[in-house]
């Protein structure tokens, strides 16, 4: 791997790194998935599930998934969602972030 290649791959990261941390308000998933599998069998990692694993302790957290919610299913390690329910987001209302 060229110095390059491993800067791509290291802003790419970090870029997935800084959104998750950034307390957004929005639902949006890591650009490296697909979000409609992953929805399908609700193993999809959204912002709002970093900021529960965050805010609830470290004797109560969970969501320790990175990229999907795989292995919080398996575990039993998911925390429910409070503000990114179906129901409450306006999909009319988009935030456009180019990765390029």
């Amino acid at each position: 791997m060229s110095f390059f290649d491993w800067m791509i791959c290291w802003t790419h990261v970090m870029f997935i790194e800084v959104i998750g941390h950034s307390g957004l308000r929005i639902t949006g998933t890591a650009p490296a998935f697909d979000l409609f599998p992953m929805k399908r069998f609700d193993v999809d990692l959204v912002i709002e599930d970093h900021d529960n694993h965050h805010s609830r302790g470290w004797k109560k957290s969970g969501n320790y998934g990175k990229q999907t919610r795989v292995w919080d299913r398996l575990f039993g390690t998911v925390l429910p969602r409070i503000e990114t329910l179906d129901h409450l987001i306006d999909y009319s209302d988009t935030v456009n972030m180019p990765q390029f």
